[in-house]
């Protein structure tokens, strides 16, 4: 989720109080006070080095002395007349230590002001003595690492004027929090983000101080229910902050007054938003994002004349885009981004002038890309992809400070404007996935001298011409993405770009790429060529194509028959992908050097017959899978975490070195479609694999235990098309995360498994085609299977009648309806789940199988029907 900062200047910050300590008369501090300051700091040590705010943090008692006067002391204030210590500042003090409940701070019963936000008490509780500090009108002890709950006391601090327990592990009892909010009756500012709140009625909010200016509740997952409407009408309410996955809100639709300048609402229920919205004129901030806002935006948002910040981004609103957004004057950032609004922009537009960055990404816009767009005084920032925007871009003409544009994934038509090289301050433009035609002069990006990264991929009819053949250059452009715009040669112009570091020319026509086209190119790190399907590359005199820092590339798809030279004396390649090419031959031992560094080697869909020697010893991805590999089993390096050596004609048994594998969390190993036989190695080198496919081989013997070891990883297990025989191993009830199990067209001989109907998070299970045989009889009436999605038994020998109760239980195939659609395995970043499944006598492979597709089949077995409910 994509979420912006809000500027500074809009920040709820924690209430810190400040004082001027160069008063004209300077207070002798008692000495019970110093002494009680002097052993106060003694109990804890001083150490800056662990704190995340190192900007902020001082250690401000390293000045204390003792027999000095503590009045002077940082951080501390006395009362001018009786010397009392009356406040004390030490707020990001790097004090570390336990907290005791007998602390020594607790004897200054003058304290009217104590901040120890900021510091490491070590998961000290809340000792009940801060109620004993009756004199209180500030108290923060937020970022302290307090734990625990909230002692009663704090009901005594009648006096308290603002109250931060932010960001700590403390949490409410519910008659705490009501006795405390009824007995502070002058409390103004309440900040609890990340307090615990199960415990606490949101109807208590009710009881607040009248006078409240400040409620922050940021974080508070925790709190649950239907949050007050009035507490919105409060007469002093300024700023309320609110994130609470299941707390409802409403705001009031009539009669809205209050004052608030901030009202942020973020991951609520809240479903609409009124026309009583615009009666807050002195709102600011106006942050309403990731709710559950639906309908139209009110066109009376063009009230809130004082607005600087308006987010209602990921919600569910619709309807065209409301004209009165156009009419903010004082607006600096909007943000509609997630929603469904339609329409097409104004024509025109006068106002704006204060706006820095518009970002309305993933909706439904239409139209023309109006030019004022591009000529507002203060915009920075411009996102529009991810619409229906169509037509050409209008030119314009007016240089402005705009730095980054993304129009990507829209239906925009014609020619790149000329005008854009007036937008000299762009860092960022994206305008990929369109429909932009004609001739892009690339001239005219001479004069984008701070331009960073370029994407104009997926535009097949924009072709590229330079006038001046190419002698300038972008010295800021990292990045320039050109993918599947149907370039014919290597463009002249990416020659010169020696700052570069990432260049994409995939899925193109190149014929032809040769060294020299390179040479100035030595900053580049990230090199995609692949889909190139016509490439010719050249081994003459490409060694002398060294790129010092290229770590990446891509060769795929471009119909290569060997390894080109040059990859031999790429010394900082670490991701290198030939997949789906004609690369024939063997590695040998002779190849001892090459690509040392390699972490990522995808060879897959080649020639190759031969692999005696694996030259990578760092390798984490290595993939030959579907080559012509025959002999037996080579064992990848132990730094392997993903070895794919499917499709194949490997033979023999697998070694037991095979045990170190899997030394890495979620590790995926694949030998499916290969003649491998005998027994798999048992051996605690499986314990870390969460994807094992070993079907269509020739195993045989017992299926060995898996999940012996605890936090065992295991998701998916595929030993279809085998020969093992004998029991299921008792341990598989041990795979917590297992969510795949496919052992069809085996010889399996066992009773129905249900000590499996216990995983929680099992939805294939495919027995299909084994020896399987008995009654499915529920042993105890009590839910099994329940996220189970489909269930193959077919072809096995079971009998009897089948409980309804069985099919009661799998719940999983009945709330599809609230599942999002993805496919099984797609955590695994290089494999997704596969399966055969029969339908109406038809073998079919699903390749991927989808999250929301369910299926039973229990045909070919002695079933006499089923048992009805008693």
């Amino acid at each position: 989720m994509k979420r912006w900062l809000i500027p500074s200047y809009f920040v709820v910050f924690s209430l810190f109080f400040t004082y001027n300590s160069s008063a004209l008369t300077i207070p002798f501090c008692p000495h019970d006070q110093s002494a009680a300051l002097i052993q106060f700091n003694s109990s804890f040590s001083i150490d800056c080095s662990g704190f995340s705010q190192p900007s902020i943090s001082r250690a401000k008692t390293i000045s204390w002395e003792e027999g000095t006067n503590c009045c002077l002391w940082d951080g501390v204030k006395c009362d001018t007349e009786t010397g009392n210590v009356i406040a004390l500042d030490l707020s990001f003090s790097c004090l570390v230590g336990p907290f005791p409940s007998n602390n020594t701070l607790f004897l200054l019963r003058n304290l009217r002001q104590l901040n120890l936000a900021g510091n490491d008490f070590r998961f000290s509780p809340m000792a009940s003595q801060f109620g004993q500090l009756t004199s209180l009108t500030h108290l923060n002890i937020s970022w302290s690492s307090f734990i625990g709950k909230v002692p009663p006391e704090i009901s005594r601090l009648s006096k308290l004027l603002s109250l931060d327990l932010s960001m700590s592990g403390l949490m409410f009892e519910g008659h705490v929090f009501e006795n405390m909010v009824t007995n502070l009756t002058q409390l103004r500012h309440l900040l609890l983000s990340e307090v615990n709140m199960s415990q606490v009625v949101p109807t208590s909010f009710l009881n607040m101080s009248s006078y409240i200016q400040t409620l922050v509740l940021e974080n508070n997952y925790e709190l649950h229910g239907k949050f007050p409407e009035d507490v919105f009408r409060f007469p002093y309410l300024q700023k309320f902050r609110v994130s609470s996955n299941f707390l409802e809100l409403k705001f009031p639709k009539t009669n809205w007054s209050a004052p608030l300048k901030s009202l942020q609402v973020t991951l609520s229920y809240l479903e609409e938003l009124p026309d009583s919205i615009g009666d807050l004129k002195s709102l600011e901030i106006l942050d309403l994002p990731v709710n559950h806002l639906g309908g139209p935006i009110p066109a009376s948002l063009g009230n809130l004349t004082q607005l600087k910040y308006l987010d209602l981004s990921d919600n569910n609103l619709s309807g065209v885009l409301p004209v009165s957004a156009f009419n903010l004057r004082q607006v600096q950032f909007v943000d509609f981004s997630g929603n469904k609004l339609a329409g097409s922009f104004p024509s025109q537009v006068s106002e704006l002038s204060q706006l820095s960055i518009l970002d309305l990404d993933r909706n439904f816009l239409s139209g023309r890309v109006p030019s004022w767009l591009f000529s507002l005084p203060s915009l920075v920032s411009l996102r529009l992809s991810n619409n229906k925007l169509t037509g050409p871009i209008d030119q314009f003409d007016k240089v402005t400070p705009l730095e980054e544009a993304y129009l990507q994934n829209n239906e925009i038509e014609g020619p790149v404007p000329g005008s854009i090289a007036l937008l000299v301050n762009l860092i960022y433009l994206d305008l990929s996935s369109n429909k932009l035609s004609g001739n892009f002069e690339l001239d005219k990006l001479s004069k984008l001298k701070k331009l960073e990264s370029l994407t104009l991929s997926n535009n097949a009819l924009l072709s590229f011409t330079s006038e001046s053949k190419a002698n300038y250059s972008l010295p800021n452009l990292l990045s320039l993405n050109l993918s599947s715009c149907d370039i014919i040669d290597f463009p002249d112009f990416v020659r010169n770009l020696e700052g570069l570091r990432e260049l994409d020319l995939s899925n193109n026509r190149i014929h032809v790429i040769e060294a020299n086209m390179f040479v100035k190119l030595k900053e580049l790190q990230r090199l995609d060529l692949s889909h190139n399907s016509l490439l010719s590359l050249s081994n003459n005199g490409n060694l002398s194509l060294f790129l010092p820092n290229l770590g990446y590339l891509s060769l795929s798809s471009c119909n290569l028959t060997v390894f080109a030279n040059f990859l031999t004396i790429q010394e900082s390649l670490r991701e290198l992908y030939l997949s789906n090419n004609s690369i024939h031959g063997q590695i040998t031992k002779q190849e001892r050097t090459w690509g040392s560094n390699l972490v990522i080697l995808d060879l897959s869909n080649n020639l190759l017959t031969v692999v005696e020697y694996y030259p990578w010893r760092n390798i984490k991805v290595l993939r030959l899978d579907s080559n012509l590999l025959e002999g037996p089993l080579l064992v990848p390096p132990p730094s392997t975490s993903v070895f794919s050596i499917s499709n194949n004609k490997l033979t023999g048994e697998v070694p037991y070195s095979i045990c170190e594998f899997g030394t890495e969390i979620d590790a995926a190993l694949d030998l499916s479609h290969n003649n491998l036989s005998g027994v798999i190695p048992k051996c605690a080198g499986l314990a870390n694999i969460a994807y094992l496919d070993l079907h269509a081989n020739n195993f045989h013997g017992n299926i060995p235990d898996f999940c012996v070891n605890e936090n065992n990883m295991l998701s998916t297990l595929n030993l279809n098309d085998n020969d093992f025989d004998g029991p299921l191993p008792k341990s598989l009830a041990n795979c917590l995360l297992l969510e795949v199990l496919i052992l069809g067209n085996n010889k399996i001989n066992d009773t129905f498994p249900y000590s499996l109907g216990n995983l929680p998070s099992l939805q294939v299970l495919v027995l299909r085609s084994n020896n399987f045989h008995g009654q499915i009889i529920n042993p105890d009436n009590q839910s099994y299977f329940s996220n189970l999605r489909i269930l193959d038994l077919s072809h096995n020998n079971f009998s009897g009648y089948l409980p309804t109760t069985f099919f009661k239980s799998l719940e999983g195939m009945m709330g599809l309806a609230d599942v999002d659609m993805a496919y099984m395995g797609d955590r695994f970043q290089y494999y997704t789940d596969s399966m055969v499944l029969t339908m109406k006598g038809e073998d079919i492979v699903l390749e991927r199988i989808l999250t929301i597709f369910a299926a039973i089949d229990m045909s070919s077995n002695k079933f006499e029907g089923t048992i009805p409910e008693t």
